[in-house]
């Protein structure tokens, strides 16, 4: 059986909106669509977002570093893949690019780059490059 109507609208959306952050950082339009997906009012879920930023749970100008680091340093990505990503979880584009600019300066993207394509000829080592979101300045 599902859950009831009445047992839904008992919840917490600070306790829904934590146990979703729990997990992983998450940007605050992510926090905001998952309290509206819950039922919330905007109003409830304006208060909810406000207490989680006074609080440090959300805040966008961090998500989006950690998002962008670990995109580049773990999973390869290159810095027009990370914008794409970011600005699909809404992070302002100010926000964006300067998250982008600090990890570039803190990680060597040619160590990254060279892991990346390891053993390619340069036709393909182009063509992974762009795939990963690295464009032609690389």
């Amino acid at each position: 059986m599902g859950r009831s109507s009445k047992k839904r609208t008992k919840r917490d959306p600070l306790s829904i909106a934590l146990r979703f952050i729990k997990f992983r950082a998450r940007s605050q339009w992510e926090v905001e669509n998952r309290l509206k997906r819950e039922g919330f009012s905007d109003e409830v879920i304006n208060q909810t977002i406000q207490k989680l930023k006074e609080s440090a749970f959300i805040d966008d100008e961090k998500f989006a570093y950690l998002y962008a680091y670990d995109s580049l340093v773990i999973h390869y990505k290159g810095p027009y893949r990370i914008r794409y990503e970011l600005r699909q979880l809404h992070v302002d584009e100010y926000i964006i690019e300067d998250a982008i600019k600090k990890v570039l300066e803190e990680v060597d993207v040619q160590e990254i780059i060279e892991k990346l394509t390891k053993g390619l000829d340069e036709h393909k080592k182009r063509e992974k490059l762009y795939r990963h979101g690295f464009g032609g300045d690389w």
